[in-house]
């Protein structure tokens, strides 16, 4: 067992967990990082390849995550104490807990992801916001989502918003990236998926859909919505609005349409 703490903020180390809040570190290395007890504790209890654990003996005291250092450290992950200055040095978040760990991305094939007949698959086509990632998969993990697939020039799944915004989520849904919408229209049609797509100016009010599994809903990017050719690949439907207002953020149109799907499920 190894003690001793790091106190130096130009360790090498702490340099490379730093630069991983870069997109292009992560891209190159294959590697992110996930701060917070809860996030930490998610990826351990999902099996999520996580290469070590950097804790700040001073700024942890949650019995919960000072016992996953212990069990982590018995099972042989590596373990990096830290000093709490060194910690705030790589935070993203205003009072850090001290604990982070540095996880590797295992990248999905499409043909991973299998359809059941109860399956809901989420689709995000060139969304731009990590926030509105994040929840989305936060939101598809309480509906019992098989998948969230995110397609073209989006957001990276593994920025530190889009992480912290997922509670874990993350490590519970597998998540597939793909170049161009075509491909996972393509798989959905293999799969035999209903295919339901999402437009403010779509005829369809959501609840006269069809919204019966297995099936994947397809939404877009916050400003600009679906291409034509996505949006007519399906079933589109439309929240409708009753307010001043003319659209909801993603993220909640995304929660409002999948649990219809799981409501009309029970």
């Amino acid at each position: 067992m190894n003690d001793a703490v790091l106190t130096s903020v130009s360790n090498s180390l702490i340099k490379e967990m730093r630069a991983l809040a870069q997109k292009k570190t992560r891209e190159a290395r294959g590697e992110f990082v996930c701060e917070g007890i809860q996030l930490v504790v998610q990826a351990a209890q999902s099996g999520a390849p996580v290469k070590l654990i950097v804790v700040a003996p001073d700024l942890l005291t949650s019995a919960v995550g000072r016992e996953l250092v212990r069990a982590q450290e018995r099972a042989g992950t590596r373990i990096v104490r830290v000093s709490r200055a060194v910690f705030e040095s790589f935070a993203e978040r205003e009072n850090p807990s001290g604990l982070a760990a540095v996880v590797k991305i295992a990248p999905r094939a499409l043909d991973t992801l299998r359809a059941a007949d109860d399956a809901i698959f989420v689709a995000l086509h060139q969304v731009s916001n990590p926030g509105n990632l994040g929840a989305i998969l936060r939101t598809a993990d309480a509906v019992g989502a098989r998948g969230v697939i995110v397609s073209g020039a989006a957001t990276d799944p593994y920025a530190p918003a889009a992480v912290k915004a997922s509670r874990g989520a993350l490590f519970t849904v597998p998540l597939v990236r793909v170049r161009a919408a075509q491909d996972f229209l393509n798989w959905a049609h293999a799969q035999n998926l209903r295919l339901v797509t999402t437009s403010d100016q779509a005829a369809q009010d959501f609840w006269h859909a069809d919204l019966r599994p297995p099936l994947v809903v397809v939404f877009g990017s916050e400003g600009e919505g679906l291409p034509e050719d996505v949006l007519r690949a399906g079933s589109a439907v439309r929240i409708p609005m009753f307010g001043q207002v003319d659209s909801l953020n993603l993220a909640v149109a995304a929660s409002v349409l999948l649990y219809e799907v799981k409501r009309r499920m029970r």
